[in-house]
């Protein structure tokens, strides 16, 4: 086998052997239901890189395997981590079968030789597969130097030295989740080494990340709940194993952390599922449920909301101070009613340049207002210049209202507004959509629904009855509209799809409204349960709104 690779690392070493204590083991997964299926499957030389992922055959092409067409880098990725052998790992601890670690070792040296041997792949050094290895080898060498298993110690060095020049290197860095990965396997690294300048430099940049990762209501703000559920665990991991070594990151973000914990149980639905807003899933998660509503502009994410008599919940995005895992969702809603899905965000699909990808991210997959000969890219000015975002809150005893507004079109200089607004008393909620500008000319407005793939739908003297779980709401205009129509669920286009799973897709519905205007109110939409809500009306006259339903009459200011 080659080393030229790691020969200047090894004529460094000294004759100390590695050192890796029992809490330097970060695990890269937990036992699960799926662990001794990919462990046995590995023994057999079928290796599955991420859970539900296609196999492919551990051979000598292994490092090479390419399957861009469906999974983009992913596939990749997950094989440069070794993500299989932290199963492999994972099922040896729970047997102390030393096939495991065996199996372990031989596609450990056999990633060794791969790179040694010279390649182009770009997911090798790429931050997160570097910092996953990083760990799996780490946990490696503890369980194996518990055995009669040979390890040439000064290679193993001379490798996890490598590792620790690309984790330290500032340009492959950046403050996200990834540039986490690569702290916390550095800090570990820079014990396990007794490099304390490896050390240090993983726990600095780690502070530092953290005041930019983190909004003044300790929201992750990487568009993501799924990210900030991982981020969060990750600090916590991070802060116990600072502890372990008589460290810590300190007062403030232990506290933040704490209100970290707190805004999934205020994001969850009443169904217990996050939203899938940006780059998440909606399984549901093991945590209490809060009613409370939420505003924080950093994150650039409100939640309406209330328990009983039936839980009524609306999550409305406007903003962002991150582009990582944000996709054109500004403006737009999700609705959950009594448990019941109605508005969805579609999920993630994959992280790949597919047209279902595409589409997934687009403002045409969400249930927003916008513009539909203009778009809008996403910016990382926008921390700053704050083109898009949440403008205002009102949370009184009869109703909440957020407004958010997006000024950011490329090459139309008209700002878009949406208001939504919720009763307390009733399952009622108010949309204004808005546009402010200066032409002559009519500009062309769509609003769209994208719906839960289980909602029916039936279109009743002009509105539309939405019925999901049992639970049915009204969607009724109260402005003039050009054309109203149902889209199908299109696998071709794509159009009107929803994530089910890893590269895995539904048909769904949208409600879709067209108009071309060029006056400020464009959209009055009222959506409600006529089973509770009756005789609703609205009219818009001089930036408010006047509302009537049950016999009672509301004005609401902009």
């Amino acid at each position: 086998m080659s080393n030229e690779m790691f020969t200047e690392y090894i004529k460094e070493q000294d004759e100390s052997e590695l050192e890796v204590l029992e809490n330097d083991v970060f695990p890269l997964l937990k036992y699960k239901t799926g662990t001794k299926m990919a462990a046995d499957n590995a023994l057999e030389n079928i290796i599955i890189p991420f859970t539900n992922f296609d196999p492919v055959k551990f051979d000598e092409n292994y490092w090479f395997t390419d399957k861009k067409k469906k999974y983009g880098d992913s596939y990749q990725l997950y094989i440069q981590s070794m993500r299989v052998c932290a199963e492999i790992l994972n099922e040896y601890a729970q047997t102390e079968d030393e096939r495991y670690l065996y199996k372990a070792k031989e596609i450990i040296m056999s990633w060794i030789h791969f790179v040694t041997n010279g390649t182009e792949e770009k997911m090798v050094w790429y931050d997160h597969p570097t910092a996953s290895r990083t760990q799996v080898i780490i946990q490696f060498l503890f369980l194996s130097k518990k055995t009669s298993i040979e390890i040439d110690e000064h290679l193993f060095k001379a490798v996890l030295q490598k590792h620790g020049e690309v984790l330290s290197d500032d340009s492959k860095y950046k403050n996200n989740n990834h540039g986490l990965m690569m702290d916390k396997a550095l800090m570990v690294l820079g014990n396990v080494l007794n490099d304390s300048s490896l050390f240090m430099r993983g726990y600095y940049r780690a502070i530092d990340t953290f005041w930019y990762s983190f909004s003044y209501n300790g929201i992750h703000i990487e568009n993501s709940p799924d990210y900030h559920m991982m981020v969060t665990r990750m600090y916590e991991e991070i802060e116990q194993y600072l502890n372990s070594r008589g460290k810590s990151f300190g007062t403030n973000i232990n506290r933040y952390l704490e209100l970290a914990k707190i805004y999934p149980q205020i994001l969850l639905k009443p169904d217990r599922a996050f939203p899938a807003i940006g780059d998440s899933g909606n399984a549901k998660k093991k945590v209490n449920k809060i009613y409370r509503n939420l505003y924080d502009e950093e994150a650039g994410i409100s939640v309406l909301q209330y328990g009983s008599p039936k839980p009524l919940y609306v999550s409305f995005i406007s903003g962002y101070s991150s582009k990582v895992h944000k996709h054109k969702d500004d403006l737009s809603i999700t609705l959950n009613y009594n448990g019941a899905d109605f508005f969805e965000d579609p999920g993630k699909y994959n992280y790949s340049k597919t047209k279902e990808r595409k589409y997934i991210i687009s403002r045409r997959a969400h249930s927003s207002f916008f513009m539909k000969e203009f778009d809008y890219t996403i910016k990382p000015e926008n921390r700053f210049d704050r083109k898009v975002r949440l403008k205002g809150y009102i949370d009184n005893s009869i109703y909440a209202h957020v407004i958010g507004e997006n000024g950011d079109y490329n090459g139309s200089s008209a700002v878009l507004a949406r208001n939504v607004i919720l009763f307390k008393n009733a399952p009622l909620i108010i949309i204004i959509d808005n546009v402010d500008t200066t032409v002559r000319h009519k500009l062309k407005f769509t609003q769209n629904f994208n719906l839960a793939s289980n909602v029916e739908i039936e279109d009743i003297e002009g509105k539309y009855r939405l019925t999901s779980k049992g639970e049915s709401l009204c969607v009724e205009q109260f402005e003039k509209i050009d054309e109203r129509r149902i889209i199908s669920g299109d696998f071709e286009k794509p159009v009107a799809i929803n994530t089910t799973g890893f590269g895995k897709a539904e048909k769904t519905n949208q409600l879709r409204y067209e108009k071309a205007s060029n006056k400020g109110n464009v959209y009055c939409t009222a959506i409600y349960d006529d089973n509770v809500v009756s005789d609703v009306n609205l009219v818009y006259q001089d930036d408010s709104v006047h509302i009537e339903f049950n016999g009672e009459q509301y004005t609401i200011y902009q």
